[in-house]
């Protein structure tokens, strides 16, 4: 096991993820149009989509993520009233990663928040690819055929169950309690995030 340094692109916003390793957490690529979405309205596309215009995650638990520097530049928008809590960075609008709420043990981790050299020995390979039919060019076979989406769902059903009952879903970086830290900016369909004055 080990830790994974985090950082946004300017390196205001600064922490790790402790206790990772290729067995436990799942890394995933997304390719729902949401994802997207989240993407072109930071202007961050060209740094966080792949050709396919799918998203690298690391999915891990809340309590093993850490934001030591730059709390006052945590930003969160949601695509709707309903939507993911997606967090960023307002200092370059670094995407940081995704959560469902407060009471849900999952942080999806996004790769453009992730600095760390060793980052692919740690998090692993690509276990699945999931909303494929957001993509926008054609996944080549191979890349699907060594990471279904089918077991991913019930493999990360199973760790969430393991995480809320071993305490894993607190702390968490991103809530006061029931409460996200900042209120999330509702993100009307095409619009842009404008940041703080720090270059991309």
């Amino acid at each position: 096991m080990d830790n994974l340094a985090l950082q946004c692109q300017c390196g205001t916003v600064r922490g790790r993820a402790i206790r990772v390793y290729p067995v436990d957490g799942t890394r995933v690529v997304c390719y729902c149009r949401d994802c997207q979405a989240f993407a072109h309205a930071l202007n961050a596309a060209e740094r966080v989509l792949d050709a396919q215009g799918g998203t690298d995650i690391y999915q891990l638990p809340p309590a093993r993520l850490q934001i030591h520097q730059g709390h006052d530049q945590i930003r969160c928008l949601r695509l709707s009233s309903k939507g993911l809590y997606r967090w960023y960075a307002g200092c370059c609008n670094t995407p940081i990663g995704n959560t469902l709420g407060p009471g849900v043990p999952l942080v999806g981790l996004i790769h453009s928040f992730i600095s760390d050299p060793f980052a692919e020995q740690k998090i692993g390979p690509v276990r699945a690819r999931v909303n494929l039919k957001g993509a926008t060019a054609e996944i080549p076979r191979d890349s699907v055929k060594t990471a279904p989406g089918q077991v991913y769902m019930r493999k990360l059903l199973l760790r969430m169950l393991l995480w809320k009952l071993t305490g894993k879903a607190r702390p968490n970086p991103f809530f006061m309690g029931k409460s996200p830290r900042v209120t999330p900016i509702i993100l009307s369909p095409g619009s842009a995030v404008e940041h703080n004055g720090a270059t991309d």
